[in-house]
């Protein structure tokens, strides 16, 4: 049998035996028994896939041991849907093991009703439990709407009071859905979880999202990740207290039998970590940075791959001002120390003037209105700030997550927020003024005009709202179906409302009856390619979305007749959505190689391509003061040049995924992340 330490995963070899199909029934001192569990993830239930094969899985499962309960590691359904956890409960029906979930990406990436519905069916997003003397900790790892990982600050907050109660000497396991401690990051700030649990007694990681069968040690944790049990994957957790320790068996279509792969110890770690100091906080651009930490062999800047330490010097010369991460590791020990530097550049062009720390991240679209900058977090804040220097005008608070963004029109604010409310805000004091009450998460962002508000939510409607009285003025229901759902922000040219919904359609609503003025198709293959994300921009007589399948449609306002289509030849028309400005569209794409495009409004044809190096993903650029600015995922804030697309200047904000829109105006730019932080840039030309 192999044995793993805290410090060290050691496989076993091909000839392990079979595990006893029963654990043993052996008490710990504190009288504890000794018990299994089965851990499985990425069931990826449909209306018309893998039940079958889940189910299967399940009834092999209990031939072989019988578990105390189960855990899945998300991706417990396809999409979302009712119709989905309909079949998944018929699915846990024949398992009849007490099973716990944690969410994945696609059971909140598509759904109308995103982690509403989860919550309904199958349990809370994250929470804790103990058995037998054990710990059990289950995360929410999920962005709304996306596939990137993240855990919110609230949470973390949560995890940090939990673990506090729990003491350090009882063994804690942690089940979070996308993976943690891989050269290749999911979670952009995993370093962050680290940290609340390195001090406690923390043997095993489990983790989903991969779908590989996979064991790695993440700084003395022992990490694991199974294919999907729909893809015949499974495994077999031992707690074994008699010897201290907890077994980890799989299960594979390669070898059907679970077979043990590695143990871990029950018992709290002892040894010391060395202490690593870089003693270095901040460097001139250019200039090289000298480690002093004997036990470092290998460096590595920002997620990019490891590279040798030569002569003691950490290469800087690529290096972008802002934040960076420089990660040290020593291979044979397997230590690993990651630490922010910050470069500096004194004769940039992007001079940051302030930042501010917000009680969550940001994945909306910053606003700047009648002076002041506004911005909605994932805890639910709302906040207005000072844009000359980041003071805190008024904090307002909702009872979800707002992925939806502030709009701003004649002293009122209003946002959407996952509890299923759109709240209307006094602009100048954060005051509630009212509140409307939806059947579903409110992502989508708002739009005035004609005296009515209009914002769509996870039910499936679009609201026409009075903003004096927060009464309803008029609602339109969008044609049933598991895709009736807009997420996008409405667009306005003052005549009708526009908004982009999953079941592949454009709707154009009369903004005073909400009457629907016309509804035109977009990319039939799929709803994952509809023009849902990005929303519309209108401008002209004209507007455009983008949809998820390359193409960036142009309709005529008035009528929906399309005028014309633009596919991209290299980083796909994808998530970002375009904004128009001097009659040219300006749009990020979605794509490895990292680029933003600028499109004539009048024939769709391409006048520039600019290549930032970065995915771009949700961020939708602003353009002003001939600049354009747009937000990459790897916290990269790039601003190019309106008339050719050539890189003005870059930014590294501190680690966190960049899905928010930044906004310019007057000679400054602000930008916000899932950092929590909020800055505000000079420009300098």
């Amino acid at each position: 049998m192999s044995r793993l330490t805290r410090r060290d995963v050691l496989r076993a070899g091909a000839g392990l035996a079979l595990a006893p199909a029963l654990g043993r029934l052996a008490r710990s001192s504190s009288g504890a028994e000794s018990f299994d569990f089965a851990y499985f993830s990425d069931t990826h239930v449909s209306l018309q896939r893998n039940a079958a094969e889940c189910a299967k899985m399940m009834a092999e499962m209990l031939g072989f041991f019988r578990p105390a309960f189960a855990i899945n590691g998300g991706d417990v359904t396809d999409y979302g849907w009712a119709g989905e956890y309909d079949t998944y409960d018929k699915v846990l029906g024949g398992f009849g093991v007490k099973t716990h979930h944690v969410p994945g990406n696609h059971d909140v990436r598509w759904s109308p009703l995103g982690l509403k519905i989860f919550q309904d069916r199958v349990g809370v997003p994250f929470k804790s439990f103990d058995h037998q003397g054990v710990h059990f900790v289950l995360l929410d790892s999920t962005v709304p709407l996306s596939h990137w990982g993240h855990y919110e600050s609230a949470q973390l907050r949560w995890l940090e009071e939990d673990l506090k109660k729990v003491g350090r000497a009882t063994p804690v396991i942690v089940t979070t859905h996308h993976w943690v401690g891989r050269e290749a990051e999911m979670i952009d700030n995993e370093r962050a979880l680290l940290a609340v649990i390195e001090p406690y007694n923390v043997p095993m990681i489990l983790t989903g999202h991969g779908h590989g069968d996979l064991l790695w040690d993440w700084e003395g944790h022992l990490c694991t990740m199974n294919k999907g049990l729909y893809q015949g994957s499974y495994q077999r957790v031992e707690v074994d207290f008699a010897k201290s320790e907890v077994r980890l068996s799989r299960r594979t279509t390669d070898r059907p039998e679970p077979t043990l792969l590695a143990s871990a110890s029950l018992k709290p770690a002892v040894e010391k970590r060395p202490v690593w100091a870089l003693g270095v906080a901040a460097i001139a651009k250019g200039r090289p940075l000298r480690v002093t930490i004997p036990e470092a062999k290998e460096a590595r800047w920002n997620g990019e791959p490891y590279a040798p330490i030569v002569n003691g010097q950490v290469a800087t010369v690529a290096l972008l001002p802002g934040d960076n991460r420089l990660s040290l590791r020593d291979p044979a020990s397997k230590q690993e120390r990651t630490f922010i530097v910050s470069v500096v550049e004194p004769e940039g062009r992007l001079i940051p003037k302030w930042n501010r720390k917000l009680p969550g991240g940001v994945m909306s679209h910053l606003c700047l209105a009648g002076g002041t900058l506004y911005a909605s977090a994932m805890d639910g804040s709302v906040l207005a700030l000072e844009p000359k220097t980041g003071r805190v005008l008024w904090t307002a608070k909702t009872g979800g997550y707002c992925h939806s963004s502030p709009a701003v029109h004649e002293g009122l604010l209003v946002v959407g927020s996952a509890d299923g409310n759109a709240y209307g805000f006094d602009a100048k004091t954060g005051k509630e003024r009212w509140r409307f009450a939806t059947q579903g998460p409110v992502y989508a962002s708002a739009a005035f005009a004609k005296g009515v508000v209009a914002i769509a939510s996870g039910d499936g409607q679009v609201y026409g709202i009075n903003p004096t009285t927060g009464k309803p003025v008029w609602t339109y229901a969008l044609p049933k179906s598991n895709t009736a759902f807009v997420q996008s922000p409405a667009a306005t040219d003052g005549e009708r409302f526009y908004l982009g919904a999953w079941d592949n359609y454009l709707y154009a609503l009369d903004a005073k009856t909400g009457g629907l003025a016309w509804r035109s198709i977009c990319c039939e293959r799929t709803f994952a390619f509809s023009p849902a994300i990005g929303g519309p921009a209108v401008a002209d007589g004209r507007v455009v979305v983008p949809a998820n399948g390359n193409v960036l449609y142009c309709f005529d306002a008035k009528t929906g007749k399309s005028i014309w289509e633009y596919a991209s030849p290299g980083d796909k028309v994808g998530y970002s959505g375009p904004t128009i400005a001097d009659g040219r569209i300006y749009i990020g794409c979605l794509g490895d190689i990292g680029q933003a495009r600028c499109i004539g409004l009048d024939d769709g044809k391409e006048v520039w391509c600019a290549t930032p190096g970065k995915v771009i993903y949700d961020s939708t650029p602003s353009v002003a003061d001939g600049l354009v600015a747009v937000g990459s995922v790897a916290a990269l804030l790039s601003v190019f040049d309106q008339k050719d697309g050539s890189i003005f200047a870059q930014y590294r904000m501190p680690a966190g995924h960049f899905l928010s829109s930044p906004v310019a105006r007057d000679g400054w730019i602000w930008a916000a992340t899932y950092s929590d932080y909020v800055y505000g840039f000079e420009v300098r030309r």
